[in-house]
């Protein structure tokens, strides 16, 4: 590096950008090639990633290749304020067993956060988090963010689509469609995307 710039980026007056290799990070496939290969390779270890539902349970085809791999992997799932009462004879048929999901249902949006985080923070194991974006304060998603990276594990949030959206630090936010299409609003790896087909 020439030496004027060495200068700027040790005086924090340039920023330096640098290569990130996917193959020193963790992820889990999204059941989607498409999906996979806009976000590096799926849903990244270390990271919140936010689903923007347009309707109520659309998440369903994203969500069941994931429960899937974290039953394979044997992978204690968190469930918080999930929007209906989970059925335990069908997930078990599902996944052949449920004994490694652990439900917290009727907390405050406070509550449910201070528990995601919780979670998160702990590395004790995957964790979905349904709350309206109005009660995610961008403070939450940061902490949220600090806690997964010293988890090692990974967090969703689930909210409703709203009008206005503020920018987040989720590392991946994505946009939900009844017509079985994702709109990427943000990434690690690129520009958005938008009516990815699943």
């Amino acid at each position: 590096m020439q030496p004027k710039l060495k200068q700027l980026v040790n005086k924090g007056l340039l920023w330096q950008g640098r290569q990130t290799h996917y193959q020193e990070q963790r992820f889990l496939s999204t059941g989607h090639t498409s999906l996979n290969e806009l976000l590096g390779g799926g849903w990244q270890f270390d990271a919140v990633h936010e689903w923007q539902l347009d309707s109520p349970f659309i998440e369903q085809k994203l969500l069941w290749p994931l429960l899937e791999q974290l039953h394979e992997m044997n992978q204690p799932i968190f469930w918080l304020n999930p929007p209906a009462l989970l059925s335990a004879a069908g997930l078990r048929w599902r996944l052949k067993q449920a004994d490694s999901l652990h439900i917290v249902l009727n907390t405050s949006a406070k509550e449910a956060a201070w528990a995601f985080e919780q979670i998160l923070q702990s590395g004790a194991g995957i964790a979905f988090l349904w709350q309206p974006e109005s009660e995610n304060q961008s403070s939450y998603v940061r902490r949220w963010q600090k806690a997964v990276q010293q988890g090692h594990q990974m967090g969703f949030v689930l909210t409703a689509l709203e009008e206005t959206v503020e920018a987040r630090a989720y590392t991946n936010r994505l946009r939900l469609h009844t017509s079985h299409k994702v709109d990427v609003l943000k990434r690690r790896y690129g520009w958005p995307v938008n009516n990815i087909s699943l």
